[in-house]
């Protein structure tokens, strides 16, 4: 197995597995992957980003004191 100097050893071991696994063939789609993988993650937080500033922008929220009030109303925590 291809070692790599720059990785930590528990990510070595990890990168290692996968490769001797076949879950990829070569260190550049293990790469590819994992990139792809991190892209979609952000792409999909900015989503959620811009969703939430959608939402207020066409009134849809309820002020921080009544989101806790439902939240403890939800899970049974008594007020103080």
């Amino acid at each position: 197995m291809p070692e790599i100097e720059m990785l930590p050893e528990d990510l070595q071991q990890f990168v290692n597995y996968e490769l001797a696994s076949g879950h990829f063939r070569t260190m550049r789609e293990l790469l590819l992957e994992g990139i792809r993988l991190l892209q979609r993650e952000r792409d999909d937080a900015v989503k959620g980003i811009q969703a939430g500033l959608d939402d207020i922008q066409a009134g849809r929220f309820q002020p921080l004191e009544g989101a806790f009030a439902d939240l403890r109303r939800e899970l049974g925590v008594p007020t103080q």
